[in-house]
């Protein structure tokens, strides 16, 4: 992966080079709220310092500001420089990401990056697009984006969820897993996996013995757990973002989680050393989980300089897909 570093450079030169193209017509002509002023291009982001995906933000940041380092120190968008304007997205359950967008509009910003949710960036695509602005998420997985009507504006640099859908399902066949349980939020990305997972799943010859929709917003996840518990599973997917944590220590807890024996496997909306922080006075509670993540391997060097700009991040999921956008 010793061109990894190039390739993003060049992917990301496209995107912005889009953006420049918008702003740089011979009449001057303004693109919605796009900065056209002949100044630096302005980019917005939408990724989430607060929510259930608050975890996502820091990787997420750091790709987006070593991105614009990088083309900066290589002479900026036709000789101007790349600023950012930096937002909060929060999830479903607050109205954050209406108000940055808002705000990052009336900035005069040429893109937006993010949402990293899907069920956010649905709730916000409309108001981008129609203003004429672009939109790219580095994270958006939703089937639902792949055939939206965006205008032409909406972008993202993750695989839809038919991809992951896929490997998950692939890989709980493998480990000899035959029985499944699903347990996945309520909201675009979580369905979505999980319809695909079941499907995958029954189609490589394992059947799915219990399949839960559940309020990412409960206080308690005690009696889907005992619903799952009570179908007998050989494997159970928790198809979730950060409430996931509390659904694993519930099973922990009923004894059908990882710290059981029992075969348990995350997704790129729970994986990572964040979840693993939950549990540091618990050792062995997430023992043996697997899990899978649409995520674009990495080169050492890239993760010393995205660390550069962030030195606290404990995750790089999204890193590389954030600086690509």
């Amino acid at each position: 992966m010793a061109d990894r570093n190039l390739l993003r450079v060049v992917a990301v030169a496209g995107v912005i080079a889009v953006v420049a193209a918008g702003c740089s017509k011979s009449d001057n002509k303004k693109t919605g709220s796009g900065n056209t002023s002949g100044g630096a291009v302005k980019i917005g982001t939408l990724l989430p310092v607060t929510g259930s995906l608050a975890f996502l933000g820091p990787p997420e940041v750091a790709g987006v500001k070593l991105a614009i380092k990088d083309i900066n120190s290589a002479g900026g968008v036709n000789g101007k420089d790349v600023t950012l304007t930096e937002g909060d997205s929060g999830d479903t359950s607050t109205n954050i990401a209406s108000q940055t967008v808002g705000r990052e509009l009336n900035d005069g910003v040429s893109a937006i990056v993010g949402a990293a949710s899907s069920a956010v960036s649905l709730k916000v695509i409309d108001k981008i697009t129609t203003a004429g602005v672009i939109q790219i998420s580095p994270a958006n997985t939703s089937d639902k984006l792949t055939t939206y009507p965006d205008k032409g504006l909406y972008f993202r640099t993750a695989p839809p969820d038919l991809l992951q859908a896929q490997a998950l399902s692939e890989l709980i066949l493998a480990d000899g897993g035959q029985k499944l349980a699903i347990l996945a939020l309520d909201d675009p990305y979580g369905t979505g996996l999980a319809a695909n997972t079941e499907k995958d799943f029954t189609a490589g010859g394992g059947k799915v013995v219990k399949k839960i929709i559940y309020d990412p917003q409960a206080t308690s996840f005690r009696t889907e757990v005992a619903q799952i518990k009570a179908s007998a599973p050989d494997a159970v997917a928790v198809i979730g973002f950060d409430e996931s944590a509390k659904i694993l220590q519930t099973m922990n807890e009923q004894t059908i989680g990882p710290k059981n024996g029992t075969k348990v496997y995350g997704v790129d909306g729970n994986m990572g050393n964040a979840l693993g922080e939950k549990f540091k006075t618990t050792p062995g509670a997430l023992k043996g989980m697997k899990g899978t993540t649409p995520l674009t391997k990495l080169s050492d060097d890239f993760k010393t300089r995205v660390k550069a700009v962030d030195p606290k991040l404990v995750d790089f999921n999204y890193a590389g897909e954030s600086y690509d956008a």
